[in-house]
């Protein structure tokens, strides 16, 4: 009779505890598809990680859950994964780098210099062209 009472409280403790883990699971799986959407993979370019079916990607999505179900928040995995993987993964374009806008600055400018000297070149060959071919026909 005893027996049975804990039989019976053990199921019931087991009942009750096992719906509480599924939501757990599907909370993780929600965020690990929120992150997903948000990153690609670096060897395939597929949309997202989950779409994609390369090592690479399955290895991000495993790095990923693994971290969500330790209970890290979602910032910090997203965090952690640009860390190890690099800002290649995101999806948005990447922040402007100050360097990018002085390499174009360099770039028109060499450009505008070296287009001026060419101009300049041609201009003092053909002057000097006209002059001796003016002179030497001369008696």
């Amino acid at each position: 009779m005893f027996r049975n009472r804990y039989v019976l409280l053990i199921l019931a403790a087991l009942a009750w505890v096992c719906p509480v883990r599924a939501d757990d699971e599907a909370s993780v799986e929600t965020e690990a598809l929120e992150i997903a959407d948000t990153l690609h993979c670096m060897v395939c370019s597929d949309p997202n990680i989950e779409a994609a079916k390369d090592e690479v990607a399955k290895d991000l999505r495993l790095f990923i859950r693994k971290h969500l179900t330790d209970g890290k928040p979602q910032e910090l995995v997203v965090n952690l994964v640009l860390s190890n993987y690099g800002e290649i993964v995101t999806l948005e374009a990447p922040s402007p780098d100050r360097s990018d806008g002085n390499e174009r600055l360099f770039v028109s400018v060499l450009s505008f210099v070296l287009s001026f000297a060419v101009l300049l070149y041609i201009f003092r060959r053909s002057k000097t062209f006209r002059s001796s071919a003016s002179g030497g026909g001369a008696p």
